[in-house]
């Protein structure tokens, strides 16, 4: 299943923008709740073979998107028609084999660093 798998650091605030676009490219948006965010992203997506996690983590700061079984031409039309559409600016990732495993917190802390590192806040 085509998702994106959203995560939004201001509790009052909806995927509003991202919803709109992502349903028009036939893409189920999944919110992450800020106490789900321990959970592995493989987990959040659905996917077997990833269990619950008791842990807890801290939540991210920042908006998180993460692209499950999107393909690449896809991923690039929804990246313009996000940008079209005045959506907020969020961290965004490629579910992969490795970072199914990650915690959700893990993966966003992993973003943000790069993120910095490229000239970011």
């Amino acid at each position: 299943m085509a998702a994106v798998l959203y995560y939004e650091p201001l509790v009052m605030m909806g995927p509003g923008a991202i919803a709109r676009v992502c349903g028009r490219f036939g893409l189920t948006v999944i919110p992450v709740p800020r106490d789900r965010v321990g959970q592995t992203v493989g987990f959040l997506a659905g996917y077997q073979g990833f269990p619950e996690r008791p842990e807890k983590e801290t939540p991210p700061e920042d908006r998180v998107l993460v692209f499950c079984e999107v393909d690449r031409e896809t991923l690039d039309q929804v990246l313009e028609a996000l940008k079209a559409e005045g959506a907020p600016t969020s961290l965004k990732a490629i579910l992969t084999g490795t970072n199914a495993g990650w915690p959700f917190a893990r993966l966003a802390r992993e973003l943000s660093a790069e993120h910095r590192a490229m000239g970011g806040r």
